[in-house]
C-alpha cells in the first residue's frame, strides 16, 4: 500500500472523490490512477493478482486483492461492493471485461456509488462482435459485410468473394483472428453455443483507434490515434493523438443513439471509396487513456463536469516501453519496419510506465511480469493472454 503524496492538488474543495479502479495490473489503470490523483481525487485499486503495477504508484492510496472475476464472478462482485461500502467509495471505474460482470450484478452497489458503465444489455451488445454489427445494421449505419458461424453448415453457406476475417463474438486482441479466403473450409474452428464465430469482410485502408469517456449519451473526452507499432498488427504499442473530425463525429453519433455511459474504444478502417467503417467496439477502457496528461484534467469527464470535449495534446507520442522492447522491433509490428526506424521511434516516445517522481511501478515491472508469466503457465496461454485471462468474459451468464 502506498500513499498519494504529491497527488493532492487540482480538484476544488468539497469535490474530492474516492474512486475505485479495477484491474490494477493494467497500464491503463496505472495511467488513469495518476490522472485522477493528480486532480486531487483519492484512488484505490483492486485486482486478483497480488503484484499489480499500479499498487506501487504514489497515486494509489489503497490496494485490494479480490477474486478472479472470470472464475469466481459472484464472489468478485460482492467483494467489490463490500470495498465500496466499507471505504465510502464514490465511483467504481472498471477497466477490462469485468465491466460486463459488474453490470450483471449492479444491484449489489449502493445508490451513493456510481458504477461507470451502462446497463448489461447495452454493454453486452457492444462487447459481442456479432451483435455489434447487427446493431449497426439496425441503426442504419454502414457496416462491413458479416456472417454468423455457429456450426459447419454456416461455413458451407459463406458467400464472400474477397478475403475475410474470422473471430469469435467474444474475443480480444490476445486471441486468434484468422484471415480466410473464399472456399476455405475453416476446419480449425471449434464451436461453443455461447460464443459463436463471426466472418467479417477484410477491408484495407487507414486504421484508427479511439477512446472516449461518455455520460448518458454525451462524449466528454475523446482521443483518436492511428495504428502504428502493434503486436501482430493489432494491439497498439505507441499512441499519438490525431485530429479526425469524421471519426469524432461518428463516435458521438453512436454514443448518442445508444445513450451509452462509460468509456469505449472503437476500431476504424477508412477506405478511399467507402469512407469510415468500424471493425468492432470495446465498451471499456482502451489504450487511448494513456495519451492524456494531468494538464488535460480528464477527471472532469468521468463526472460530466466539462462543457467542451477534452482531448489529448496533439504531437505527444507515448509508448508501452516494455511492449515495444519485446515486440516493437519485429517485422510484423509495423509495415516496412527495420531496427533503425524502431530505435529512433523508441527514443522519441514517452513511456507510460516510468514517470518522474513515481518510479515504483517501473521498479516492480520484473516481479509483476514474472507473476503474469506464472499465471500464463498455469492457464496454458501466452504471455499476452495471461495478462488478462482471469478478467475476460465470454458471454456466460452468472
Amino acid at each position: 500500500m502506498t500513499t498519494a503524496t504529491g497527488y493532492a492538488e487540482g480538484v476544488e474543495e468539497g469535490k474530492r472523490k474516492h474512486i475505485l479502479i479495477t484491474f490494477g495490473r493494467s497500464f491503463l489503470t496505472l495511467n488513469l490512477a495518476r490522472l485522477l490523483a493528480a486532480a486531487g481525487h483519492r484512488i484505490s485499486v483492486a485486482d486478483s493478482a497480488p503484484i499489480a503495477v499500479s499498487r506501487f504508484s504514489k497515486a494509489v492510496s489503497a490496494f485490494h486483492r479480490v477474486s478472479p472475476p472470470k472464475y469466481r464472478p459472484q464472489e468478485y462482485c460482492r467483494e467489490i461492493a463490500a470495498i465500496v461500502e466499507e471505504n465510502d467509495v464514490d465511483m467504481v471505474i472498471p477497466i477490462h471485461e469485468e465491466t460486463d460482470i459488474l453490470a450483471m450484478m449492479a444491484g449489489l452497489f449502493p445508490p451513493s456509488c456510481d458504477l461507470f458503465l451502462s446497463d448489461f444489455a447495452l454493454e453486452d451488445t457492444l462487447h459481442n462482435k456479432l451483435r455489434y454489427q447487427e446493431l449497426l445494421v439496425e441503426l442504419g449505419i454502414p457496416a462491413l459485410k458479416f456472417r454468423a458461424i455457429t456450426g459447419p453448415e454456416d461455413i458451407a453457406a459463406l458467400d464472400f468473394d474477397t478475403p475475410f476475417a474470422v473471430k469469435q463474438a467474444y474475443s480480444r486482441g490476445s486471441q486468434h483472428v484468422y484471415k480466410a479466403y473464399p472456399g476455405d473450409t475453416l476446419e480449425q474452428l471449434t464451436f461453443d453455443p455461447t460464443n459463436p464465430w463471426i466472418a467479417q469482410e477484410w477491408l484495407d485502408g487507414d486504421r484508427y483507434c479511439t477512446y472516449s469517456v461518455c455520460q448518458d449519451g454525451v462524449v466528454y473526452a475523446h482521443a483518436t490515434y492511428p495504428v502504428s507499432y502493434a503486436i501482430g498488427g493489432s494491439s497498439c504499442l505507441t499512441f499519438e493523438q490525431v485530429d479526425h473530425p469524421g471519426v469524432e463525429a461518428w463516435v458521438a453519433d453512436l454514443v448518442a443513439r445508444t445513450g451509452f455511459t462509460g468509456h469505449i474504444g472503437l476500431d476504424f478502417i477508412e477506405h478511399p471509396e467507402r469512407g469510415l467503417v468500424t471493425i468492432e467496439a470495446n465498451p471499456r477502457a482502451t489504450s487511448g487513456i494513456m495519451m492524456f496528461s494531468a494538464a488535460d484534467r480528464v477527471d472532469r469527464a468521468f463526472f460530466g463536469e466539462n462543457d467542451g470535449v477534452i482531448k489529448p495534446q496533439p504531437g505527444r507520442v507515448r509508448m508501452i516501453g516494455i511492449g515495444m522492447a519485446l515486440y516493437g522491433w519485429r517485422k510484423d509490428s509495423l509495415p516496412g519496419n527495420n531496427f533503425r526506424r524502431f530505435f529512433r521511434d523508441f527514443r522519441a516516445a514517452d513511456d507510460v510506465i516510468a514517470e518522474k517522481g513515481d518510479l515504483g511501478p517501473a521498479v516492480m515491472l520484473i516481479p509483476a511480469y514474472t507473476n503474469i508469466l506464472v499465471h500464463s503457465m498455469r492457464y496454458r496461454v501466452g504471455l499476452a493472454g495471461g495478462f488478462m485471462h482471469d478478467h475476460e468474459w465470454d458471454g456466460r451468464q452468472i
